[in-house]
C-alpha cells in the first residue's frame, strides 16, 4: 500500500549561485530557472518526473516558445498541467519565474 506526498515548490527564477539573474540570454534564464526548480524537487525527495502542475510567469509573452521549448526538454515524459501568464515584473528583474506541484508515492 502507497501512500502520496505533495510538494508545492515555490516561484523559482533563474538566479546563479550569486542570486542574481546574470543569464545572457532568455535561454539561457530558462534553463536555469528549470534547474533551480530541479534542485529544489530533489531536496524535497521529488524529481522532475513527479510534477504534475506548473505555472509560469513571463514578462514577455514572445518568449514563450523558447519557454515551452525549455519545458519540453525538461519535463520530457511527465504527463503535467500547465498554465502561462504574462506580468508586468518579476523579482530580481527576472523574465521568467516558475512555481510547481509534485506528488510522490510513497511505500509503506
Amino acid at each position: 500500500m502507497g501512500d502520496y506526498t505533495t510538494t508545492h515548490v515555490s516561484g523559482q527564477v533563474g538566479n546563479d549561485a550569486s542570486d542574481k539573474v546574470t543569464a545572457k540570454s532568455f535561454e539561457e534564464e530558462a534553463a536555469l530557472c528549470l534547474a533551480n526548480m530541479a534542485k529544489v524537487l530533489e531536496r524535497s525527495g521529488a524529481g522532475i518526473l513527479d510534477v504534475v502542475r506548473i505555472t509560469a510567469y513571463l514578462t514577455d509573452l514572445a518568449d514563450y516558445p523558447v519557454y515551452s521549448k525549455a519545458c519540453g526538454v525538461a519535463f520530457a515524459g511527465a504527463a503535467l498541467a500547465s498554465a502561462t501568464m504574462q506580468v508586468s515584473g518579476l523579482l530580481a528583474n527576472a523574465k521568467l519565474e516558475i512555481d510547481a506541484v509534485a506528488v510522490v508515492k510513497t511505500w509503506r
